[in-house]
């Protein structure tokens, strides 16, 4: 198998797990997604669409993220790793496969085009700068996240 299938296999593992878990749970965790982001962010629930944009709607920071990281593993008990959406879009890929002079590659892109179907695929172009990720960042991009880990957990559970 080549390396690019095998990464395509493992991001569509992860997105097949979170889909799994939100046929049956999406508006359960979408609410306390929502009210984390609206505790750590400190404005209106209403506020907080599943499409809301955490930096450019909500005004978010990146330390923002790591509290909600805090609040979202002891709102649902799983664990997220530092780093969880990192290691998700990145995956596998080395760092030059990811991106070349700070600038996302069509496999990363790829990568984020399955993970983050929340996401208008008009902004997964080429010549996306890799900082620019966390500006992509959606409630539901957290909905997604946690579904994830929930999946994980539950199938590490069942294995013990």
């Amino acid at each position: 198998m080549s390396q690019a299938n095998s990464n395509i296999e493992e991001v569509s593992h992860i997105r097949q797990i979170a889909d799994l878990v939100l046929a049956t749970r999406h508006d359960e965790v979408l609410l306390k997604v929502r009210e984390a982001i609206a505790e750590v962010l400190g404005c209106d629930l209403d506020k907080v669409g599943p499409n809301a944009s955490l930096m450019k709607d909500l005004n978010a920071e990146s330390l923002d993220f790591l509290d909600l990281l805090f609040r979202l593993e002891a709102a649902f008990g799983v664990k997220i790793p530092r780093g969880g959406i990192q290691r998700a879009t990145q995956g596998s890929l080395t760092e030059a496969e990811f991106q070349q002079n700070g600038i996302l590659t069509e496999a990363a892109l790829e990568r984020l085009r399955i993970l983050m179907p929340e996401v208008d695929p008009a902004r997964l172009q080429p010549g996306l700068p890799a900082r620019e990720i966390p500006a992509l960042f959606t409630t539901e991009t957290f909905v997604r996240l946690v579904a994830w880990r929930l999946g994980e957990t539950a199938a590490e559970a069942a294995k013990s």
